[in-house]
């Protein structure tokens, strides 16, 4: 801000942009304070969803972020109901996936379906491969709520990937998660102390812990490459909301890319060395619960710290149960070895608490993966992830080393790149990572601009 000739005040771009962001957010949180007072929530998110749409639209290249921004927003001032209650209907998630329809929709119109498809032959074998397992959910009793569901997380995994590729801006993407995380984190610390006073220090099933933690490693991995005591601070609080809501596998995927982050930085090869040591053993807890148990128990072996945190958080039953869902689904790989049973069917297994268990969602992403894509599945996304983690490299740093704890902590407790709630962010840092690699190579020499208004896509058609 200064003060021209005139006498007035004169704001700089970069004010202007703060100030009418600042504005913008305050009339989103304004309107969502009275439609939820009003009980209109839900079409509140979905004008949100239209807004943004018109947005991304306009400017494809805001396209890779809006869909998570919408799905932060949607978890923060629109939480779906069986975050305390895993058996109740989450009715609302069904108006965040049409919310964000729309978005990507729009995203994919800005950049150019033709262009869309432009994109590595392991995407769209993976697509392919999806589309078929869809089919066979249906032919095999799968019904069609349940089928289109879990074949959208797929879709939209390739569809952000192609957008990303295409089109995408590592910066503006890191810069948007940054402000969209904190903002996030603000509205969901004020939340938690609205219910502090009922339940304390407690777990909910929700999402908003993976996708912070994803933002939180971003953010970190940003501050300790770049030395920007701003960025890690930035993910110092972003990370806080995994870890109050005791999201074991976002806490450990995030210290887990904190030390991948040094490991790369690291001068000395001792160092290096020990670095990577130390971050192969944070995913020891993922592949054996029992050295998860172990590890809790050294943890929690103190009366305080019992108090205060929530029932369960010593539990290792949830991280057994993941194993358990593994062998389950090497079953149904046995009676189908192509495709599994698709998508949209059941899964049964004997659950450490709560007996034998069927249901068509499955917490172990690996074994998600292997009962509705069968063989074939694992061949499509072995290649998918092959031709991602090729990219992987110290100059593009902050995206491998999400996209690396994506894969080898995350993916464990929950198919991430599989559900729709985080599927667009890990197909935009899958995209992103390479997209880099390709233009260093020269091979995206048709790579366009980061701004390409949407009167100028069809010209990346050419």
């Amino acid at each position: 801000m200064q003060e021209n000739f005139t006498g007035s005040i004169a704001f700089t771009p970069h004010q202007l942009r703060s100030l009418r962001l600042a504005a913008t957010s305050g009339l989103l949180i304004a309107g969502a304070s009275v439609a939820a007072v009003a009980g209109g929530m839900k079409y509140f998110m979905i004008a949100l969803a239209i807004m943004m749409a018109g947005w991304v639209y306009k400017k494809p290249n805001e396209g890779i972020a809006a869909g998570t921004i919408y799905l932060l927003a949607c978890n923060v001032i629109f939480p779906h109901s069986a975050r305390f209650d895993w058996m109740e209907d989450p009715w609302e998630m069904r108006y965040w996936a049409a919310g964000l329809l729309m978005i990507t929709l729009a995203a994919c119109a800005g950049v150019g379906f033709r262009n869309l498809s432009r994109i590595p032959a392991a995407v769209k074998v993976f697509l392919l491969v999806a589309v078929a397992a869809a089919f066979v959910g249906l032919n095999k009793g799968g019904s069609l709520s349940y089928v289109s569901r879990q074949f959208y997380g797929s879709l939209l995994l390739a569809v952000y990937f192609a957008i990303a590729y295409r089109i995408g801006d590592e910066e503006l993407l890191l810069r948007r998660l940054r402000v969209v995380g904190l903002v996030g984190a603000f509205l969901f610390f004020l939340y938690y102390a609205a219910v502090f006073s009922k339940y304390g220090f407690h777990k909910e099933m929700t999402t908003l812990g993976t996708l912070e933690g994803i933002v939180a490693l971003l953010c970190m991995a940003v501050g300790l490459s770049r030395k920007s005591l701003g960025w890690t601070v930035s993910g110092v609080i972003t990370f806080a909301v995994p870890a109050l809501l005791f999201w074991r596998h976002a806490v450990l995927m995030c210290v887990f890319g904190v030390l991948l982050t040094l490991a790369m930085k690291a001068a000395r090869k001792r160092t290096k060395l020990a670095l990577y040591c130390a971050s192969a053993v944070l995913v020891i807890p993922s592949l054996f619960p029992a050295g998860a148990g172990l590890i809790l128990e050294r943890a929690l072996n103190n009366a305080t710290i019992e108090r205060i945190l929530p029932g369960g958080a010593g539990d290792i039953t949830s991280l057994e149960d993941r194993v358990i869902q593994l062998w389950a689904s090497l079953d149904v790989l046995q009676r189908s070895p192509l495709f599994g049973d698709g998508f949209g069917n059941e899964i049964a297994w004997d659950s450490v608490s709560r007996g034998v268990v069927a249901q068509a969602f499955v917490d172990n992403g690996w074994a998600y993966m292997t009962a509705k894509m069968g063989v074939l599945g694992w061949i499509a996304m072995g290649w998918f992830l092959f031709t991602v983690l090729r990219c992987v490299s110290a100059k593009s740093l902050e995206i491998s080393v999400a996209v690396v704890a994506l894969t080898l902590v995350a993916q464990f407790s929950e198919p991430v790149f599989f559900q729709f709630t985080t599927s667009p962010l890990c197909g935009a840092l899958a995209g992103l990572l390479c997209a880099k690699r390709m233009r260093e190579e020269g091979g995206l020499a048709a790579h366009p601009s980061p701004y390409v208004p949407r009167q100028h896509a069809g010209a990346l058609q050419a």
